[in-house]
């Protein structure tokens, strides 16, 4: 899989911007402020459909403007196709392929798949439980529409539950059953997929952090305080339902006075861990920039055992907080992927460069 070509038109702080990207590894350079990341974020939009960083879709269009447009051209591995997300404030955001509108803007994922890496998700996806969830369902939805068709549903059942544990006093037992039965089905379908992913990108992730590290460390995981590995029992489903549903009905009066779901899949801890402690506790910022890069290229090897197309690598300011060794051992990991957009606000090394086509934004209009 290969992105040819983007073109914004508008997008956030670019009027008009467009760059042949070309078959293999790219390099962004540019002043601070000048866009590079913004870039990323827009061949992200064209994978999921959203903002990867969590924002509105009317905060990413350019100031005093109405829309954004985000273009490209992609080649799937058979053959050139476009590919293209369009929001305006009157019509809503819809997306195209090969100029033909999709019903559903959920239809984009999996078309063509990338895997980011931002550094401002290092303080928010180690530090926070909700981002380690959320970047977990992003790979399994890219990887299996009907994961992300579970997740849809299980967040309507759960506003649906909550609304009802608020009504207080006038909530009852037997018609809470319902609900949880209805949300324990769905839960244990996440969690078999969140517990199979994870055992799935084990090997990779702990291999990638392995060459940052040179061994000194080693890097794991675990999913509702249980490590995972490639050895690790998933469940079968109707287990886990069963689980769930009695968790969800064994507390019935401290979800009422709480007035929201104390359990399920929304609340499930996924920890990263470094020798067995918690990255988030013990790690310095370079290893847990180490963490999370090494878990990007365990989503890649996943998509790309599951679709037999590697996705475009996204790697956002990479190389700050990274010592000199670290910097080395991922440029000599990047050589694996098939194409990867790098950014950084200055040139790399001749010898590093050379590795890669470089764009200068400071020579760019927009």
């Amino acid at each position: 899989m290969r992105i040819r070509r983007l073109a914004l038109c508008p997008y956030r702080n670019f009027e008009a911007l467009e760059l042949p990207l070309g078959d293999g590894h790219v390099l962004i350079t540019g002043a601070n402020g000048r866009g590079k990341s913004n870039i990323l974020e827009a061949i992200s939009y064209l994978s999921i459909g959203k903002s990867i960083r969590g924002a509105r879709d009317r905060e990413v269009v350019p100031h005093e403007g109405s829309h954004f447009d985000i273009r490209a051209q992609w080649f799937d591995g058979e053959r050139e196709r476009q590919l293209r997300v369009f929001y305006g404030a009157e019509v809503g955001k819809r997306a195209f392929v090969d100029e033909a509108p999709l019903e559903r803007m959920s239809d984009v994922v999996s078309l063509f798949q990338t895997v980011q890496f931002s550094p401002e998700d290092v303080a928010l996806v180690l530090q926070f439980s909700a981002q380690r969830r959320r970047l977990l369902d992003i790979v399994l939805s890219q990887a299996n529409a009907a994961y992300l068709r579970t997740l849809q549903r299980y967040q309507r059942v759960l506003s649906q539950r909550n609304q009802y544990l608020r009504q207080g006093p006038r909530s009852r037992t037997d018609e809470l059953q319902v609900w949880n039965h209805q949300l324990a089905q769905l839960g244990a379908t996440l969690r078999h997929g969140r517990l199979s992913g994870l055992k799935e990108m084990c090997e990779p992730f702990a291999a990638s952090y392995a060459r940052f590290s040179t061994g000194r460390e080693q890097a794991g995981y675990s999913y509702c305080e249980a490590a995972v590995d490639s050895d690790s029992a998933v469940s079968e489903e109707g287990e886990l339902a069963a689980l769930l549903e009695d968790e969800l009905g064994s507390q019935f009066e401290q979800e009422r006075r709480a007035g929201f779901t104390l359990s399920g899949p929304h609340r499930d801890a996924f920890v990263f861990t470094l020798d067995g402690e918690p990255a988030d506790t013990y790690g310095s910022q370079g290893q847990l920039k180490s963490v999370l890069i090494s878990w990007k290229m365990a989503e890649l090897r996943f998509l790309e055992a599951r679709s037999g197309q590697a996705p475009v690598l996204l790697l956002d300011d990479v190389f700050s907080e990274l010592d000199g060794q670290r910097s080395t051992q991922l440029l000599s990991m990047v050589d694996d992927f098939e194409q990867v957009v790098l950014t950084s606000p200055r040139p790399l090394e001749a010898t590093a460069a050379a590795c890669f086509e470089c764009i200068d934004l400071d020579g760019q209009p927009g």
